[in-house]
Order: structure tokens, then sequence, then C-alpha cells
């Protein structure tokens, strides 16, 4: 934001009829629309590399999910009772991938207030005290993710 922009935008949003009182809910909202996008994102990624893998020659039907479920799971075939589980906290507007075997594999998620107040982010990280924007990279996420299912560190 330049200096000039931040001078006149509580102007603008006076003029607008924006309310003090209303900031909070409006933030709230913000908040709920994006924990709502995140776990939308979150379920069609995996699905996404899932069907990939499952595409690949030798590899039909390597991965499932159960992303509907609470909590969410992704496992390997015949495995159903390992893999990751992605719990979702619509309090707190996290979400954390969490994995046991063949390797410990932690992410932490969750949906944030830009710049802008008028919109939100993902801030995530292996750490949940150590957070950085990682909207657009949840691709990434969930690949390193399934690798940790395989015994790979991505």
């Amino acid at each position: 934001m330049s200096e000039l922009s931040e001078k006149l935008a509580p102007y603008i949003l006076r003029a607008k009829g924006h309310q003090l009182g209303t900031t909070h809910d409006s933030h709230d909202n913000v908040l709920n629309k994006g924990f709502l996008l995140l776990k939308n994102d979150l379920a069609r990624e995996f699905h996404t590399q899932i069907n990939e893998v499952n595409g690949e020659p030798g590899c039909i039907g390597a991965l499932g999910s159960a992303l509907d479920d609470e909590p969410a799971r992704v496992f390997r075939f015949a495995e159903e009772d390992k893999g990751l589980t992605i719990d979702f906290n619509p309090e707190k507007r996290t979400a954390e991938i969490k994995g046991q075997e063949p390797i410990k594999f932690y992410y932490f998620i969750q949906v944030g207030l830009a710049k802008v107040e008028t919109t939100w982010c993902y801030l995530g990280g292996e750490n949940s005290n150590e957070l950085a924007p990682i909207t657009d990279k949840l691709d990434i996420v969930v690949e390193k993710s399934l690798f940790a299912l395989f015994g790979v560190e991505a």
C-alpha cells in the first residue's frame, strides 16, 4: 500500500457507508469464506493428485481417500487404517495434515486476513508457530504429504 492509499482508505470506507462496528463482522465473514475455500481447495488438490498417481501405469488404485469423513483421510490401498489425516477446525479456521508412517509428516494451515483486510490468505508451515503465506501453493503441500505416504521426504 502507498502512503496516499492508506490515508485515503478510511474516508472512502466512510463514504461507502461502512461503520466501525461492522469491521469485526466483515472480517469474520471473510475468514469464514476463506476457511470453506480451504476445505474445498485441499479436497480438490488431493483428488487431482490421487487421480494422477492412480492413472500411472502399474499404479492403478495405489491411493485412496475419505475426504468427507471427520477427520478426512488419505491412504495407500489396503492400508486404510494408516496414512494421512486432515483435521479441520472451523473455530480456529485451520487445517492440520498429519501422518505417522512410514515417515512422520506434519503441516499446519491457517486462514488469515490479507494485508488489505478485505480478503483472506493461507498461512502455513511445518510448525504452527512459524507460518508463512502459501496462497497458490497448496499443490506443493499436497505433493509433499503424498510423498510422505511412501517414505520419501520431498
